[in-house]
C-alpha cells in the first residue's frame, strides 16, 4: 500500500535498523544477567513515558490511581546505619549495564506479537522486536540533557517494516525563575484524560505498534521558555521552527503535503498545586491533522486555537474540564474541503474507590460553527475531521485496578458516540514479573457504521502481547 510517509528517511526500508536492535538486545540482555541488585537496573525510571516530563504543567500527567493520594516520601531515616564496606576480595566489578546507568542511560528491549498492524490493510500475525533507549543526564548549574529513541522491526517477513525514530533530544537550563528547553521535544497540554482539546503542538504516530497509550507521541524541534511567577504560577512560550504532523495510515492513491513554514508558536499561563489548577493557552500554527481534498491529498492548513483547562480534587473525587475554540482557514464555512471553525469540550469526573481501584467517565462534544450538510463527495473528509454533524457527542470510560501487591495492573477503557453507532473497547493488562521484566497484553476492538471513524477502523482491530526487559 503506497504511503507518502515512506518518502521520509526515517520510514525508508532499512533492515539494518532491525539488526542494530537485535544486536543491542543481545548485548544488553547478556550484561543484565550479571546484575546483582536493583540499584544497577533502575527499571522504574525507564518505564515513565517521555511526554510526562514535558506536559507543561509542572506535574506528571494525572493517572487514575493518583486521585486523592499523596506521594510517599522515599527519604531514608536519619538514624539508618551505614552499610558495611564491601570486602575487597569479593567486591564485584561494575557490569556493562551498571556503567551505562551511571551515565544516565536506561531503556528496554521488547518483543511482541500483534494480530494486525495499524496500516488499514489485511496484514496479520506480526512479530515485533525493538530497543528503546533513554538518556537523562543532569549536570551542575541547572543544566540537563535528555534524549529518547527506538529502533526495531515490525513484521519479520521480507516486506515488513523497519522502524526508528529519535522521539526527543533536548537541553534543559535554569536561571533563577526562568526555565529553558531547546531541541526536539514532546509538549503535551491538557488536564482531561487522553481527550485533550488544547493538545495541539506536537504529533502522534497512530501507525506505530506501541502497547502503551502515549508511546505514539514524538517530538518536534522547539524552543520553550517558562517564567515561574511564583511557586504555583508560570508563563510559558513556545516556538516551533519546524512542523511535524500526526502520522496516519494512507490508503492506496492517497498522498500528503507537509508545509515547511516556521511560524508556529504558543503561549500558556498555568497554575498548578493549589486547590484548583487551571491554565489558559493560545496556539498559532499548522493543524496536526490534515484536511482531505477531493483529489485525496491531505493538506495541513493554519489554525488559531484558544483554550483553557481546570481541575480540582475533593477527597476521592477529581473533576476536570477542558475546552478550546479552533479558528480555521475557512472562518465562514464556505470551503468544502477545509475544516469549519469548531469548539471541542471535555468534562471528566474521576473517583478513587480505594483498594487500588479507580474509574473515570468523560463526556465530550464537538460543535461545528457555520455548519452545512456535507455533500456525498465531501462525506469522507467530514468523517475524518469529525464534522459530519453539527454536534458530535460522545462518552469515554476507563476503569483501572491493581492486584497482587500491585504487580498486576488491569484496565478497561472505551469510548462511544451518542448519536451515531460507533465505539471502541480496549482491555489491557500489565504484569510485573520482576523489576526488570514486564508482560503487557491488550485488545483493541473498533466497530460502528461506515460513516463514523470507529467504523472505518474496523480493519485495525487487534490483539497484542509484548515482553519487555528493562535496564
Amino acid at each position: 500500500m503506497p504511503d507518502v510517509s515512506r518518502r521520509h528517511p526515517l520510514f525508508a526500508n532499512r533492515p539494518r535498523l532491525a539488526g542494530v536492535s537485535l544486536y543491542l538486545a543481545a548485548v544488553l540482555l547478556g550484561g543484565g544477567l550479571q546484575c546483582a541488585s536493583a540499584q544497577d537496573t533502575p527499571a522504574a525510571a525507564a518505564q515513565q513515558p517521555a511526554d510526562s516530563r514535558s506536559d507543561g504543567k509542572g506535574l506528571p500527567e494525572k493517572s487514575p490511581d493518583m486521585a486523592g493520594q499523596n506521594p510517599a516520601s522515599s527519604k531514608a531515616p536519619d538514624s539508618a546505619p551505614d552499610l558495611a564496606p564491601a570486602d575487597s576480595a569479593t567486591e564485584q566489578r561494575p557490569t556493562l549495564l551498571g556503567k551505562l546507568n551511571a551515565l544516565g542511560l536506561t531503556g528496554s528491549v521488547r518483543s511482541g506479537y500483534w494480530s494486525s498492524n495499524r496500516l488499514y490493510d489485511d496484514r496479520g500475525n506480526i512479530g515485533t522486536a525493538s530497543t528503546w533507549l533513554k538518556l537523562d543526564k543532569r549536570f551542575g548549574n541547572g543544566l540537563g540533557l535528555f534524549a529518547e529513541a527506538y529502533a526495531g522491526r515490525e513484521d519479520f517477513r521480507d516486506d515488513g517494516n523497519s522502524i526508528g525514530r529519535v522521539r526527543e533530544a533536548y537541553l534543559d537550563a535554569r536561571a533563577g525563575a526562568l526555565d529553558f528547553r531547546l531541541g526536539k521535544q514532546i509538549i503535551a497540554w491538557g488536564r482531561t484524560d487522553r481527550l485533550n482539546p488544547t493538545d495541539n503542538l506536537t504529533p502522534r504516530d497512530s501507525r506505530l505498534l506501541a502497547a502503551d497509550i502515549d508511546e505514539d507521541r514524538f517530538g518536534s524541534l522547539a524552543a520553550k521558555a517558562s517564567w515561574n511567577l511564583d511557586s504555583y504560577t508560570s508563563l510559558t512560550g513556545v516556538w516551533l521552527p519546524e512542523f511535524r504532523p500526526n502520522r496516519v495510515f494512507l490508503r492506496s492513491g492517497f498522498s500528503e503535503v507537509i508545509p515547511t513554514g516556521s511560524r508556529n508558536w504558543a503561549l500558556k499561563l498555568d497554575q498548578s498545586g493549589k486547590a484548583v489548577d487551571w491554565s489558559v493557552s493560545y496556539y498559532d500554527g499548522y493543524d496536526l491533522s490534515g484536511d482531505l481534498s477531493a483529489s485525496y491529498v491531505f493538506r495541513h492548513y493554519r489554525t488559531r486555537v484558544i483554550g483553557f483547562d481546570t481541575a480540582t480534587t475533593r477527597g476521592a473525587w477529581r473533576i476536570a474540564l477542558e475546552s478550546a475554540y479552533t479558528r480555521t482557514e475557512d472562518p465562514d464555512g464556505t470551503l468544502a474541503y477545509v475544516k469549519n471553525p469548531f469548539v471541542y469540550t471535555v468534562l471528566g469526573i474521576e473517583r478513587d474507590f480505594g483498594n487500588n481501584t479507580s474509574g473515570i467517565v468523560q463526556l465530550f462534544n464537538r460543535r461545528v460553527m457555520h455548519y452545512q450538510t456535507p455533500s456525498a463527495a465531501e462525506q469522507l473528509h467530514a468523517i475524518l475531521t469529525s464534522q459530519l454533524d453539527r454536534d458530535q457527542n460522545g462518552v469515554s470510560v476507563r476503569i483501572a485496578k491493581k492486584w497482587w501487591n500491585e504487580t498486576l495492573e488491569t484496565e478497561l477503557s472505551g469510548s462511544a458516540l451518542l448519536e451515531r453507532r460507533g465505539y471502541l473497547i480496549r482491555p489491557r493488562l500489565v504484569y510485573a514479573w520482576s523489576d526488570q521484566i514486564k508482560l503487557l497484553a491488550g485488545y483493541e476492538y473498533f466497530d460502528g457504521s461506515s460513516n463514523t471513524l470507529y467504523g472505518l477502523l474496523k480493519r485495525n482491530r487487534l490483539l497484542f502481547t509484548e515482553l519487555r526487559y528493562f535496564f
